[in-house]
């Protein structure tokens, strides 16, 4: 498909994808990408609520089966979304700036704010600590709940391992080597556990590292670095899924890199006029899901870089969540299907419909009707020796005249 304005879906896009999207002006909206019209969009969020600081800065998933969301907004309020229902479950405030992060952890939510605020909420008494300032990114871990990676700008915020039980950190990364005596610039502006001891981080200073919390060493393992000073890339979202990286930049798409062998990218998506804003992949890693500052919301394959589907949204999309139509359907259907019948009565133990249905039936007799039934049989037997007889007494006859038979 090749570069355009307008809404548009290649015929090879078949899969039956939900797009959830958060905008800059705060509102809410779903795609359904499979529908007879891949391009109606339904808001899910009421638009007269929504002012300056209402802008969605962060979204995640709420369980491992992705029937609800967790949405954070610039102006400290955090929503529980249930993907079923179409309802809110909870909406409440925390903190003092920005959510930056959102996550659960033992059925409690996570939630991280920019000034370094990290709490988790409980019914019964919250939990609440600081990891420092210029918070940029806060995210869960997903093979282990009680852990947690953070970034942020500057040195001091550097990527870290958090352990939620004890709030202590389990893992630092160390900066990169000096260059003539200049300590490098730090600003991890997005990060993701790639699996429970691999974690990565990207940068407005164009870098995407790889850290092993494992090794005696904790600078990078593996890193691209952009040096081209003309084409100076900066990185401002990431995502993972398998042995791949995916990063969105500010100006030059998306790239694609390989854990194993990063000194290069493997993959370019292209089609963007704007930053990269957000980037998903789906549950298999085939597709990925963009949203850009152009006001549009994009899908691409993963393997061959197509741009499969493109969709204008209008206003500016921050976040974007992608998932398979089967998966909320299956939900859906499990929560419904019930195999006992109840069947609701007075409080005498009669049902009034019953009652009215079995008076207006006929009444029947149950030995008249085995007379009748009798009578029948009986007159049908006569019926047949009736005519065995006749046949026997005029075997020659036909339609009603004597035939005289020859010798």
């Amino acid at each position: 498909m090749k570069f355009a304005s307008t809404n548009a879906k290649c015929t090879s896009y078949t899969e039956k994808h939900i797009i959830y999207v958060g905008a800059h002006t705060g509102s809410f909206k779903r795609i359904d990408a499979y529908a007879d019209d891949p391009f109606k969009q339904q808001n899910l969020q009421p638009i007269d609520v929504l002012n300056k600081t209402s802008k969605i800065t962060c979204m995640e998933f709420g369980n491992a089966e992705r029937t609800q969301l967790l949405i954070g907004r610039a102006n400290r309020c955090v929503k529980v979304f249930d993907c079923l229902t179409e309802e809110s479950i909870s909406n409440f405030e925390i903190g003092t700036s920005e959510v930056v992060g959102l996550g659960r952890s033992n059925g409690c939510i996570v939630v991280g704010c920019a000034d370094g605020t990290v709490q988790v909420v409980k019914y019964s008494e919250p939990v609440k600590f600081s990891v420092g300032e210029n918070l940029s990114r806060l995210r869960l871990c997903p093979e282990d709940e009680n852990r947690m990676v953070t970034g942020g700008k500057q040195l001091k915020q550097i990527v870290k391992l958090w352990d939620l039980e004890t709030q202590k950190v389990l893992f630092q990364a160390k900066n990169v080597k000096k260059v003539l005596e200049l300590e490098q610039l730090v600003w991890d502006n997005d990060v993701v556990c790639v699996n429970r001891n691999l974690i990565a981080a990207c940068s407005r200073h164009g870098y995407v590292r790889l850290y092993d919390t494992r090794g005696p060493t904790r600078r990078p393992v593996q890193d691209f670095t952009s040096n081209d000073p003309d084409g100076q890339l900066a990185f401002s979202c990431l995502a993972s899924h398998g042995d791949y990286l995916y990063a969105g930049t500010t100006t030059f798409g998306a790239r694609a890199f390989d854990i194993r062998r990063m000194k290069h990218h493997i993959h370019v998506y292209k089609g963007f006029t704007g930053t990269v804003t957000s980037i998903r992949t789906d549950p298999s890693g085939t597709h990925l899901f963009t949203g850009c500052l152009d006001r549009y919301v994009r899908v691409h394959h993963a393997h061959r870089t197509a741009l499969e589907y493109r969709c204008y949204v209008k206003s500016k999309p921050t976040q974007v969540l992608g998932i398979e139509w089967n998966e909320k359907q299956n939900a859906a259907d499990e929560m419904t299907n019930d195999d006992s019948v109840q069947i609701l009565s007075n409080d005498d133990g009669s049902d009034p419909e019953y009652d009215d249905m079995f008076s207006k039936m006929a009444t029947v007799n149950e030995r008249t009707a085995a007379g009748l039934k009798k009578r029948k049989a009986s007159i049908a037997v006569a019926e047949t020796r009736s005519v065995r007889v006749n046949t026997k007494e005029h075997p020659n006859e036909t339609n009603g005249k004597k035939v005289r038979m020859d010798k």
